[in-house]
C-alpha cells in the first residue's frame, strides 16, 4: 500500500507532464507519462535516477530553457516532502545532474508552488 506522500508524489509526476505540455512550444513527454501511469511516480522516478546519465526528457527539458528543468524530476524529488521518499544517492545524482548543467537545486525543504498549480479540466 502506498503512503499518503507516495500518493501525493505521484499527483506531482503526473503534474510535471500537465506542465510540460503548458510550454510554448507544448512539450509532450509521453514516454514519461506512460512510465508514471504504468508503474507509479515513486517507480518511475527511481527507474529515471537509475539511468547512467539523464532522461531525454530532462535534456529536452534544458534545450528549451534551463528555467524548464524546474519540471525535471531531478528537481522535483529534491523538493520536500518528497525527498524523503528517496535514497541519499538518489538525491545526490539529481542534484549532480542539475548542477552539471548550471541549475541551482531547490534548497532541501523548499516546495516549489509550480507542483500547487490548479489542474486544468478534464485531465
Amino acid at each position: 500500500m502506498q503512503s499518503n506522500v507516495e500518493e501525493q508524489f505521484h499527483a506531482a509526476m503526473l503534474n510535471i507532464y500537465e506542465c510540460s505540455v503548458r510550454l510554448k512550444p507544448p512539450y509532450r513527454a509521453t514516454r514519461f507519462l506512460q512510465m508514471v501511469q504504468g508503474n507509479g511516480g515513486k517507480a518511475a522516478a527511481d527507474q529515471l535516477l537509475s539511468g547512467a546519465s539523464p532522461s531525454a526528457g530532462f535534456t529536452e527539458l534544458f534545450l528549451r530553457g534551463r528555467e524548464n528543468l524546474k519540471l525535471s524530476v531531478e528537481f522535483l524529488v529534491l523538493q520536500a516532502p518528497w525527498a524523503s521518499l528517496f535514497s541519499e544517492e538518489q538525491l545526490a545524482v539529481a542534484r549532480k545532474r542539475l548542477v552539471e548543467v548550471g541549475v541551482t537545486p531547490p534548497p532541501p525543504h523548499a516546495h516549489e508552488r509550480l507542483m500547487n498549480l490548479p489542474r486544468q479540466a478534464g485531465t
